[in-house]
């Protein structure tokens, strides 16, 4: 699986020196710009992981970014910004999932940081999928439910036969209840 990290700092020198220890942690791709308007292109050209923010950019502090950033992307956000800073920064950015670090960084707390973030991020995937999953289950359910009213309503079944006949359909079409019931329902709502 590849990692990909959007790195936006306005000093050249500092850039390479948070690229270097990014190449440490196995980053397939480290794109390094210098403006959040650049940043903004690149995010919809590219999908990144994580975006890490050395405060002040070069045309903007960095904050709006990265709220606009964690409102459409699911990506892990880093603002480095200086001490005397760090909990003005928290305080705007709220609740949303971004870490604020303050400056001087060091290598551990960084690091720490990025891992911190790529782990948040792999945890959330795994929930989405959950998710998607329980949502297209109580689809399934859905359906299942309005063939069964349709084989009550047009065919006088009792619930319990409606749902051993959408069972048996399945098992001998080889298909899924919900696909059987969607059949039912596509029958007797035309009449």
């Amino acid at each position: 699986m590849s990692r990909n990290v959007l790195l936006i700092c306005r000093k050249k020198e500092i850039g390479r020196a948070l690229t270097d220890i990014l190449r440490e942690m196995d980053f397939d791709l480290i794109d390094v710009l210098t403006s959040g308007a650049e940043g903004r292109r690149r995010l919809q050209q590219t999908e990144y992981d994580l975006m890490i923010m050395n405060t002040p950019l070069g045309d903007e502090f960095g904050v709006e970014l990265a709220i606009d950033v964690l409102d459409h992307y699911s990506i892990g956000v880093l603002l480095i910004v200086k001490k005397e800073l760090a909990e003005m920064v928290e305080d705007k950015i709220g609740d949303l999932p971004a870490l604020v670090l303050p400056k001087p960084v060091n290598r551990y707390h960084f690091q720490q940081s990025v891992r911190f973030l790529l782990a948040s991020r792999h945890q959330m995937e795994k929930l989405q999928k959950k998710n998607e999953v329980l949502l297209k289950k109580m689809d399934d359910l859905k359906m299942i439910y309005r063939g069964k009213l349709c084989l009550m309503g047009y065919l006088d079944m009792t619930e319990e036969q409606a749902h051993r006949y959408i069972q048996k359909q399945a098992m001998d079409m080889r298909l899924k209840p919900a696909e059987v019931a969607l059949n039912i329902v596509k029958t007797y709502e035309r009449k």
